[in-house]
């Protein structure tokens, strides 16, 4: 629903434990701050999965409404995790 809605697939990746052959955790740590990644480990490890949606933050609004109307939870926003600064 929300490629239909508008926004670019290419910003968009889903983990999802049961086709996830590295640690999940692993997929995680360049683009989720710690404290999330630990928090959503937990949930992969409860067989949620997980969708990450890289969008300008003049959209995070309406995504997030979006994915709430669609059965989404536990919708955060926050800036990307900076890679190169350890």
């Amino acid at each position: 629903s929300a490629i239909a809605s508008g926004f670019d697939s290419r910003f968009f990746s889903l983990i999802n434990p049961a086709e996830t052959e590295n640690s999940p955790l692993d997929s995680l740590r360049c683009v989720v701050p710690g404290i999330q990644a630990r928090l959503y480990r937990q949930h992969l490890r409860m067989g949620d999965s997980l969708l990450i949606a890289q969008v300008n933050e003049n959209e995070v609004a309406r995504l997030i409404k979006l994915l709430q109307s669609t059965g989404g939870h536990h919708i955060e926003a926050f800036d990307q995790v900076d890679s190169s600064r350890s």
